[in-house]
């Protein structure tokens, strides 16, 4: 089966600002990304706040620029989008932003937009086929058509977010990436939207990315969990593995722990700062219990290669099979 989405080495660095005319080093956000989507799946990507995990999704969309890689979305290949297919690529691929206050116009009514993303998908279509359009992707992502004539400002939370789903949805794409798509919103609301999402999901056999940092809604939600740690892969497991069987590498295990953990039950946090991004070793070791023995130079000396422990499964640790003794 052909992957819709396809990463190999990806490589994104961000140059600090000068201070005093001296020009520091860039300094990594993402290293050595490796994984694929296939048609259809429902991929949740999880990890702490400053893991990667937008830069990640803005890369493989291209509107982030990358230094070193492969992305292939579609059949597209990202990195060298030319103006004859990058609008192609465009309506073929979608993301859900973060702040949907943010990416709808204020000036416009909610059915001023959708029309808006439904003629650019068909610019041959009449304006009252265009209506009929978007009163079907109101439907779809069960916004009451009434609430289409107001403006942003006047929409809840809950409704711009099913705005800002309808407006990705209205060009048909085979991928969207959502980024956090359900944050900030009362847990009723959270409950409806990714029940929403659950049900397009299945409905439209879309590929999707689901970007959390909240492993609850990720256990509802997805079939298989990336893990991503200080801008690389760590752990790339099935949802029954992750969730059931339990994951293997240290920091996922911290990850679902502190996910699920109890009212008032505290797990010990190591205080060592982290390694420099882009330094050798695992970036993870100044926090692991196998790293911190001091038992297993590999840790230290060399970065962990995401490799199958099973099928369905692969780690980046040098110490997740065995504990050193």
């Amino acid at each position: 089966m052909e992957a819709t989405v396809s990463v190999k080495g990806l490589y994104k660095a961000f140059r600090e600002s000068q201070f005093f005319g001296r020009r520091k080093a860039p300094v990594p956000a993402l290293e050595g990304i490796n994984f694929e989507l296939f048609p259809a799946e429902m991929v949740a990507l999880v990890g702490e706040s400053g893991s990667g995990k937008t830069t990640l999704g803005r890369c493989i969309l291209g509107l982030v620029p990358f230094e070193r890689g492969t992305v292939r979305v579609n059949g597209f290949n990202v990195g060298e989008l030319t103006r004859g297919n990058e609008k192609a690529f465009r309506m073929s691929a979608q993301m859900v932003f973060q702040n949907p206050y943010a990416s709808l116009n204020p000036a416009f009514k909610a059915r001023a937009a959708l029309v808006e993303a439904v003629r650019i998908h068909n610019p041959s279509i009449t304006k009252r086929e265009a209506q009929v359009e978007v009163e079907k992707l109101a439907k779809l992502v069960q916004l009451p058509v009434e609430r289409l004539g107001e403006y942003p400002p006047s929409l809840s939370g809950g409704e711009r977010r099913r705005v800002v789903f309808a407006r990705a949805l209205a060009t048909n794409p085979k991928f969207v990436v959502t980024d956090e798509p359900v944050s900030g919103l009362d847990q009723p609301i959270q409950a409806q939207l990714l029940d929403l999402l659950r049900r397009i999901h299945e409905k439209q056999g879309t590929t999707m990315l689901f970007i959390s940092h909240d492993l609850r809604l990720v256990r509802f939600l997805s079939s298989r969990v990336l893990v991503l740690h200080r801008g690389r892969i760590v752990e790339d497991a099935t949802a029954d593995i992750f969730f059931n069987k339990g994951p293997s590498h240290p920091y996922s295990v911290e990850l679902l722990e502190s996910a699920f953990k109890s009212e008032g039950q505290n797990f010990p946090h190591v205080q060592r700062p982290p390694p420099e991004r882009g330094s050798g070793g695992c970036s993870f070791r100044n926090r692991c219990k196998y790293g911190l023995t001091g038992d297993n130079r590999s840790c230290a000396d060399t970065t962990p290669s995401l490799l199958e422990v099973e099928a369905g499964h692969r780690v980046a640790c040098h110490c997740c099979q065995e504990e050193p003794e």
